[in-house]
């Protein structure tokens, strides 16, 4: 991993970080690396050694991720307050941490060693030691059942980011360290020599005053914050100009969604990112910045269709779960559980998770294109679909609503089934209308079950 710190040296007085926790050039994000690799060496952190990482992004916590990496530990990161303080013990336990460097402003920070769990180290990690390479342990969001531990191995993952081509850009890291989508904005645009803006504040306002203080030209983001971002209007205060490329991944784009997000800015591409944190983030296409339609995979991933569900093969691919079994087959593929379906061209459309799908008397139904409609009926902020259990059809279709406005709730569901029969065949259209009376997405910004 020395070569990530040699570049950082060597582009000198360009800035690499700007924003929370100040702006630093790439030399003095160098200096500040070197400088973690010292405190390690007194806090007596060597290779093998997990160490869970607390805070936002930052230059200190970037260049001890760094510094981490370069000495060959275990990084294990978490966001400040997701997962609950009361959850994290179990994850450091699993990820067998013995020390945990908390931030709490820029430059500010605690060390703490804590007791690693009695029993044997999980295999995965003992070999990773003994091949002297720096690991990476990510937990999914655990929203349904116990929380997976991803262990990737850094130096596979990174290999990835060598030789980065194009122009370096201005990018606002807007997913978590937490989160295989953040450390690969994160890294990719250092690795490409690029501008990485902090702002751990992820609202609409926040976001787009990062973008005009800083003049980013990446926004890297899901279909739900961008969905925020539209309906919040925040666009029109500020100059967003400098923006070229908006990303958006982790769960389905609404075609609602995206038609308004490229008529409100024009002169921005808009490109649909796939990848999961066992796979890494895989290289993908899009047809036209209104198209949902890619091309997925290339430089050593490799793709297949098997009855309609997308399987990858992966060089950067996790080396498995600490606390589950391995989801690869024997020849190394994974299962990624999401329905596609493949055009002419054999460009391919992500419809969902296929436990997503819900069968209404034999019929499968997509629950984005239901929620698709659904927010071109007026009044409605988000939705999440789901299916519910029914002795006749199997399931019926259920739709959650988070509302601009109140509206009777009677009312309400007269309205939007009439809306979705003018639209849907009906065996989509929904049979029960629920309203939320909180936000239909996490801490992460994806929508809460339903299409994502």
């Amino acid at each position: 991993m020395e070569w990530l710190l040699a570049q950082l040296r060597e582009r000198g007085d360009a800035e690499a970080m700007a924003g929370h926790g100040g702006t630093v050039t790439y030399a003095g994000l160098a200096e500040l690396t070197t400088g973690w690799l010292a405190e390690l060496d007194r806090l007596g952190i060597g290779a093998g050694q997990s160490v869970a990482i607390v805070g936002n992004a930052s230059p200190d916590v970037v260049a001890l991720f760094t510094a981490l990496a370069v000495r060959g530990a275990v990084v294990v990161p978490f966001a400040p307050n997701d997962p609950p303080r009361s959850q994290r013990a179990g994850r450091m336990a699993t990820a067998h941490v013995s020390t945990v460097i908390e931030f709490t402003g820029p430059g500010e920070w605690t060390a703490e060693s804590v007791a690693v769990p009695d029993g044997q180290k999980p295999e995965l990690l003992v070999r990773l030691a003994g091949s002297a390479e720096a690991g990476l342990v990510l937990f999914s969001s655990g929203s349904t059942g116990e929380s997976k531990a991803a262990l990737l191995s850094l130096p596979r993952l990174f290999d990835g980011f060598r030789g980065v081509a194009g122009r370096p850009r201005r990018t606002l890291q807007f997913m978590a360290l937490d989160h295989i989508g953040g450390v690969n904005t994160l890294f990719r645009t250092l690795a490409g020599g690029g501008l990485v803006v902090t702002e751990p504040q992820r609202t609409p306002k926040h976001a787009c005053e990062a973008i005009e203080r800083h003049r980013v030209e990446v926004l890297p983001t899901t279909p739900t914050f961008l969905n925020m971002l539209l309906l919040s209007d925040a666009y029109r205060d500020y100059d967003l100009s400098s923006l070229e490329l908006i990303t958006y991944g982790t769960e389905p784009m609404r075609e609602v969604t995206l038609a308004h997000a490229a008529k409100v800015f024009p002169q921005v591409r808009f490109k649909q990112t796939y990848g999961l944190t066992e796979t890494g983030i895989l290289p993908t296409k899009s047809v036209s910045s209104d198209s949902l339609r890619m091309n997925v995979g290339g430089h050593g991933f490799a793709t297949e269709i098997r009855d309609g569900v997308l399987w990858i093969k992966s060089p950067s691919a996790m080396l498995g779960y600490l606390n589950a079994p391995s989801p690869f087959d024997e020849d190394g593929w994974l299962n990624t559980g999401d329905a596609v379906v493949v055009a002419e061209d054999g460009t391919m459309r992500v419809l969902g998770r296929i436990s997503a799908l819900i069968n209404v008397g034999g019929e499968k139904v997509s629950p984005a294109e239901v929620e698709n409609v659904l927010l071109q009926a007026g009044n409605v902020q988000d939705v999440v679909v789901t299916g519910r259990a029914n002795a006749v059809t199997g399931h019926v279709v259920v739709a959650q609503v988070e509302l601009v406005e109140p509206e009777e709730r009677r009312e309400l569901t007269r309205r939007l089934r009439k809306f979705c029969a003018e639209h849907l065949p009906p065996h989509k259209v929904p049979a029960v209308v629920t309203v939320s009376d909180v936000p239909l997405h996490g801490e992460r910004f994806k929508r809460m079950g339903g299409a994502g």
